[in-house]
């Protein structure tokens, strides 16, 4: 039966074990807390994709970060996962009922006490601009190209050196580079620019997709799961994309993106009224 905890055995110049980090006296509590939490992190993604539940694993990279925190009780310490509000949804009730199983494994197996795995939303970095923040998380922009540069986040999804913010954008460009690529004709293809940034009237612009076809650009946006409550801003945006030179808009609803078939239906007619548009 083959052991899914075994270790390597040791051997000159390799690295020490989680197990083995452990096991230092010197360790002060905060520092064993936080490679506690990275051990349980590390064991149940590569057990995860051991055995075969690859999606599951995908999910847990998409962690931003792990910590050892009191439950609402204060009675015990629980492995708390803080991901990015877009990728939130992600973690289901199921599949949290399923980390705790495994994490539970785990931690008896190991003597690490820790029985619990919960989810929380990861706070975003702000300071005395914070007004400014607020009135763009309201009115939908993203930061700058500038503010990227000042404060780098990392880069979870990727693709053709090109940076995604979540899975679902990255779903959308492997089916537009797919019909670029596979589908339409060298000579008559399409151009796609996921998250440019750049300057319309009056604000700074982000579109999520900036697509050229046939001698036209439209942006294809995905919708959020507030997006109706923004339905007025939205309108006002496409008007000034319009007056931009922008010659079709069109969105993608976030029910699309876990379907597939559902998914190609909206590129492909995006892509048709864009290059019907005059």
């Amino acid at each position: 039966m083959t052991n899914d905890f075994a270790h390597t055995p040791a051997t000159s110049g390799r690295s020490l074990s989680y197990e083995e980090m452990l096991k230092d006296s010197t360790l002060p509590d905060d520092q064993r807390e936080a490679l506690v939490a990275e051990m349980l992190m590390a064991y149940m993604s590569i057990l995860l994709a051991r055995r075969g539940d690859t999606t599951t694993a995908q999910l847990l990279l998409q962690v931003n970060r792990w910590v050892l925190d009191w439950d609402d009780a204060g009675r015990e310490k629980d492995l708390v996962l803080e991901v990015d509000a877009a990728n939130r949804s992600h973690f289901t009730n199921d599949l949290l009922e399923k980390l705790r199983h495994l994490c539970l494994e785990i931690s008896g197996r190991f003597g690490l006490g820790i029985n619990w795995v919960e989810v929380r939303e990861t706070l975003p970095v702000v300071g005395p601009g914070w007004r400014e923040l607020v009135q763009r998380e309201i009115s939908g922009e993203r930061p700058t190209n500038q503010a990227r540069r000042l404060q780098p986040a990392p880069r979870r999804w990727l693709e053709d050196n090109l940076a995604f913010t979540n899975e679902g954008e990255q779903r959308v460009y492997r089916l537009l580079k797919h019909r670029q690529e596979n589908v339409l004709p060298p000579e008559e293809t399409i151009a796609i620019f996921p998250l440019p940034n750049g300057r319309i009237a009056r604000r700074t612009w982000e579109p999520d997709f900036l697509v050229t076809y046939k001698g036209r650009a439209g942006d294809l946006e995905i919708d959020g799961p507030h997006h109706n409550a923004r339905r007025a801003l939205d309108v006002t945006r496409e008007h000034l994309m319009r007056d931009s030179g922008i010659a079709y808009i069109d969105r993608v609803p976030v029910e699309a993106l876990e379907d597939r078939a559902e998914l190609e239906r909206v590129i492909d007619r995006f892509l048709r009224r864009l290059a019907e548009s005059r």
